[in-house]
């Protein structure tokens, strides 16, 4: 999906998330920029992970379950990226110290990073490490010594804080993130929502992730959705090809500057022809999109109403300050409540009235 800011790909990716829930057992894992989807999340009792943000308690736990070889191969990976972000060079000699050190954290009962570094028989492995543990400043994140992360359906990843992280504190928390989704592909339908997608394909390790999944993940019934403002994120990327094989589908949001030269050659790059350009270049913003797959192509606009758009629509300063206050005052019904603040009286009742009735039937079966 590709769309400039402001042009209505937020509340398109949001509907096609909400959407995918149509399918039995069907699990979502988004990447969200900017809290577009925070308000469809909460509403729909998924959760939100608010990386890095000030008003959280999130941690992680990345070596609590690595008793499997796969996974105790992983770590080793892991561990020897952030070596490497702190400037060391890996050795062979190295790489079987971590390897060493992992294989004997598996049999304590703590297996914080803290306890892995314990474990090093090696000073600059420890000092190298010591950034990620506790003793440093990206410890309260990733040495927990209990997993934030959850079992639920609907699960929404932040990225907006975590970003200004920078490089060396990025990177490992996105691998550890990426490496529990793909842990979580057991065969119900998949759906892997990349918002700003341009951060997974300018980071080396993070493109070959997206190359991986993409020549992969359907056999294991699974998605991948990519969102980014401009064209060029796909056509400089040197996984160009792969992403044009493999995303057969492709939605496009009007762009009115599609006719200029520059823009016109990507285009048609990716299979439009004069009229399909004209198409884009004087669609309506926030209004039409332009779908193009095997399937056919065709210029189109969901028609979303007003209760619709309170929860994949609204994701504005204002908008999530309310749904905040929402929360604290009424907790569970704090959707009802946003109904009603919009004017939607009778959604409002509705979803009450709702929310009532299977709580009766619920004691009735107890």
């Amino acid at each position: 999906m590709i769309g400039k800011t402001g042009g209505g790909k937020s509340t398109a990716l949001t509907f096609m998330m909400a959407q995918h829930f149509r399918y039995p057992n069907a699990q979502v894992f988004a990447f969200d920029k900017g809290y577009s989807s925070y308000i469809l999340c909460n509403a729909c009792g998924g959760t939100y992970y608010d990386i890095g943000g000030e008003k959280t308690d999130l941690a992680f736990c990345p070596l609590k379950k690595i008793d499997s070889p796969e996974d105790q191969a992983w770590a080793a990976e892991w561990i020897e990226v952030m070596l490497e972000l702190q400037g060391m060079s890996v050795t062979p000699a190295l790489r079987q110290m971590v390897y060493e050190a992992i294989m004997r954290l598996t049999h304590s009962p703590r297996r914080t990073l803290t306890e892995f570094v314990s474990e090093l028989q090696d000073e600059d492995l420890r000092q190298a490490l010591l950034h990620y543990t506790l003793a440093g400043p990206m410890g309260s994140l990733l040495d927990a010594e209990v997993d934030s992360l959850r079992d639920g359906q609907f699960q929404v990843f932040e990225m907006e804080h975590l970003m200004g992280l920078g490089e060396k504190n990025l990177v490992p928390v996105l691998l550890y993130l990426f490496r529990q989704v793909e842990k979580r592909l057991d065969g119900r339908p998949t759906l892997v929502p990349l918002d700003e997608c341009w951060l997974m394909l300018s980071h080396p390790l993070f493109r070959e992730k997206v190359r991986e999944w993409l020549k992969t993940w359907r056999k294991k019934n699974a998605a991948v959705l990519m969102a980014t403002q401009e064209l060029a994120d796909v056509m400089a990327s040197p996984i160009r090809d792969v992403i044009m094989a493999s995303c057969p589908t492709k939605i496009l949001l009007p762009n009115p500057e599609a006719q200029d030269p520059s823009s016109r050659s990507m285009y048609e790059v990716i299979g439009l022809n004069d009229r399909e350009v004209e198409i884009l270049a004087n669609a309506q913003v926030k209004r039409q999109y332009y779908y193009k797959s095997p399937l056919g192509r065709r210029l189109f606009s969901f028609g979303f109403g007003p209760m619709v758009l309170s929860f994949v629509g609204a994701s504005g300063q204002d908008d999530l300050r309310a749904v905040r206050e929402l929360m604290e005052e009424h907790n569970s019904d704090w959707p009802a409540y946003w109904l009603k603040r919009r004017g939607l009286d009778e959604w409002g009742d509705t979803w009450l009235a709702e929310k009532a009735a299977r709580q009766s039937q619920s004691r009735e079966e107890e």
